[in-house]
């Protein structure tokens, strides 16, 4: 028979593992809140311009004096320069990037302007003044010029450009300049398209792609009507207030409420663009039919009409039954 040993549990191992492991874990979890602060307090650098958009009209040969503002929104004190480059807009949401002169062509506004000061020191929560000297050339092109004023932190000493550690926002004011004189105001409706033209239900979902062809910039102004079948007017949308840049688009979505409708509807885009008032107009048809319900509601009438006929039937071929005042026929008596 074989003999089974006792076995020993040395309880103050297990304790003083359990404190090493709850030593490390404080560790980690200490070590991960400054982390995760370091982080936060970081991505909290935040500038704001003031305004974010200065549009400006002059003649040739004029020189502008204007002022942007930026406000520093981060918990610290902020070293910041002054940048001013052309920006370009290439898609249809009308985003602005900044180029080179090269790029942005006879657009270019950036090497008109001196921004002052260059360089400075904001304290957290306070806004400083930028002072902007814009000198329009004798021999300026009419039409619109545009330049962004950005204001970006300075990285901190020890920080090397493009550092995991290094946080930069860059916000800024974007300048529009009409050189005036002769120009060319020139708009097109690329597309005027409704998501569905046999939705189920509502809402519905419109969408325009107005492009500029001219000179300058302009946002147009106007609305997209929708009717019903009656010329009764649903709904009417304003559009929103986009700019759209020479030789850029910009896509404009709408959508009309309400979810239960029937019959045909159309959407007329009624709009002008620039100081010309050149007009932009667009017409699309569209069907709402909530098939589903209108099949049920079919499909119980049918069921009724059924129900309503095989009745009828049954009772037509039902024999009649005597009523008690029916009077009887008795046979007659034959005697022998």
């Amino acid at each position: 028979m074989k003999k089974i040993l006792p076995i020993k549990i040395d309880i103050r191992s297990k304790i003083l593992d359990s404190r090493l492991w709850l030593i490390l874990l404080i560790v980690f979890l200490a070590s991960g809140i400054y982390y995760l602060k370091s982080v936060f307090a970081q991505e909290s650098l935040t500038i704001t311009a003031i305004p974010p958009r200065l549009e400006l009209s002059a003649l040739p040969g004029a020189t502008l004096q204007e002022t942007v503002k930026f406000r520093n929104d981060s918990p610290t004190e902020m070293r910041v320069q002054v940048i001013t480059a052309d920006f370009i807009v290439n898609d249809d949401q009308g985003t602005p990037i900044a180029v080179s002169e090269e790029v942005s062509g006879r657009w270019s506004l950036a090497k008109w302007i001196t921004a002052s000061p260059k360089n400075l020191v904001l304290p957290s929560g306070q806004t400083s003044t930028i002072d902007l000297v814009i000198a329009i050339p004798d021999d300026a092109l009419p039409g619109g010029h545009y330049a962004m004023v950005t204001y970006e932190p300075i990285p901190e000493a020890g920080l090397e450009a493009g550092s995991g550690s290094e946080i930069r926002p860059k916000v800024g004011s974007l300048i529009y300049l009409n050189v005036v004189g002769d120009v060319v105001e020139a708009a097109n409706l690329k597309s005027f398209s409704v998501a569905d033209k046999f939705a189920n239900y509502g809402p519905i979902k419109l969408s325009a792609v107005i492009e500029n062809l001219g000179d300058v910039h302009f946002a147009p102004k106007g609305t997209v009507a929708v009717l019903n079948i009656f010329n009764d007017p649903i709904a009417e949308i304003t559009l929103p207030d986009y700019n759209i840049f020479p030789f850029a688009s910009r896509v404009y979505d709408f959508e009309v409420a309400g979810k239960w409708r029937l019959g045909r509807y159309k959407a007329d885009l009624t709009a002008t663009a620039g100081t010309s008032l050149v007009p932009i107009h667009g017409l699309i048809y569209f069907w709402i039919i909530p098939v589903k319900e209108i099949g049920l509601i079919a499909l119980a009438l049918i069921a009724l009409i059924a129900l309503i006929i095989v009745s009828r039937r049954k009772k037509h071929h039902q024999p009649d039954e005597l009523t008690p005042e029916s009077p009887t026929l008795t046979p007659p008596n034959v005697s022998s």
